[in-house]
């Protein structure tokens, strides 16, 4: 039998978008928090109701700052072979960010801290079997399928056919690769939806980062005042979004005011109800797309798990990080991107 590689299964998504939500199933879904309900509480009724439905189940722990969570997911979606297993069993999804605490303390001696962490379990919650994500064969879309009816069935996974050969692992890895870039592609970096006007407008603005690398983007936080490349920086200060634990951003005031967003690679950040006042020069926004921000000759280093699908429904709720007065602020700009304000 012919072996499928990701590649396939990449080709076959639809166009890059960091909210084209995962599409949930009773076959492969998350255990979302639901009012006064635990983890261990929720656990136990999706056991207790895929037993009666006979079906085995497999736990992922995950994060959405995790890239190989997300080919997991992707494959759980788009490949038909590792649909085909699934029909059979559950992949469900356990954020360790939204279940901090409750998710690390839910196993004793499996680490779900190293992600993505799969887990079998019986009807009773009990472990049978665990593995992490490379296990599976990420590289093949039927190693996956057939690690994955493995762990249904609570054995350990096998390994990929590329295992021990790099030059086979290599191809791969560029395959994969080509294929993102040509999924990228035609893929607009900024949509914009605007309510209001002046000192009320409101954008829906969602940014897409089309290349691989995460980048900074620079949005103008008055439509009047354009960026410039001579920035006269006064004060910055970074801020978090409270609605996620890992929503950073920077602010800073000068003429021209402007903040900086930064996108994970191949994902993107909707804001909605963003602020942005001021008449803009042709009803025209513009947004720059960075290769570096520097603050006093320092290179502003991105988080280490910065997540690929963001969105933000209340902007205005901030807890504040660290500060600074007058600085010299650099950039090196790769891109100006333009869209009108409808």
């Amino acid at each position: 039998m012919p072996i499928r590689l990701l590649l396939t299964v990449v080709l076959l998504l639809p166009s890059l978008s960091a909210f084209a939500a995962h599409k949930e199933t009773r076959h492969a879904h998350y255990l979302h928090r639901k009012g006064p309900q635990g983890l261990r509480d929720l656990l136990h009724a999706e056991l207790s109701d895929a037993r009666a439905k006979h079906e085995p189940v497999v736990l992922m722990f995950t994060a959405d700052w995790c890239s190989p969570c997300k080919a997991i997911k992707e494959l759980a979606e788009a490949s038909g072979a590792v649909r085909k297993v699934l029909e059979h069993g559950r992949l469900v999804y356990i954020d360790v960010d939204e279940w901090r605490g409750p998710a690390q303390q839910l196993f004793q001696g499996i680490d779900v801290s190293k992600l993505p962490a799969l887990v079998s379990v019986d009807f009773d919650g009990r472990a049978q079997r665990n593995c992490y994500g490379t296990d599976l064969g990420l590289m093949s879309e039927d190693s996956v399928a057939a690690n994955l009816d493995r762990l249904l069935q609570g054995l350990a996974p096998e390994k990929p056919f590329y295992a021990d050969k790099p030059d086979v692992e290599r191809q791969l890895v560029a395959h994969q690769a080509q294929a993102q870039a040509l999924k990228s592609k035609g893929v607009p970096v900024l949509e914009v939806t605007a309510t209001g006007a002046g000192a009320t407008r409101k954008l829906t603005l969602t940014i897409h980062n089309t290349d691989g690398p995460r980048r900074w983007f620079l949005l103008p936080a008055n439509a009047a005042l354009p960026l410039t490349d001579a920035v006269k920086v006064t004060a910055w200060k970074a801020l978090r979004w409270t609605e996620h634990v890992r929503a950073d951003y920077l602010q800073f005031d000068g003429q021209p005011p402007f903040y900086a967003i930064p996108v994970a690679g191949y994902g993107g950040v909707e804001l909605d109800a963003w602020p942005l006042p001021g008449a803009p020069k042709g009803g025209e926004l513009v947004v720059w797309e960075l290769d570096r921000l520097s603050i006093d000759g320092q290179d502003q280093q991105f988080q280490q798990k910065l997540p690929y699908e963001l969105r933000i429904e209340h902007p205005e709720q901030v807890a504040p990080g660290r500060t600074g007065g007058a600085a010299k602020v650099e950039f090196k700009v790769r891109a100006r991107h333009v869209v009108k304000l409808k």
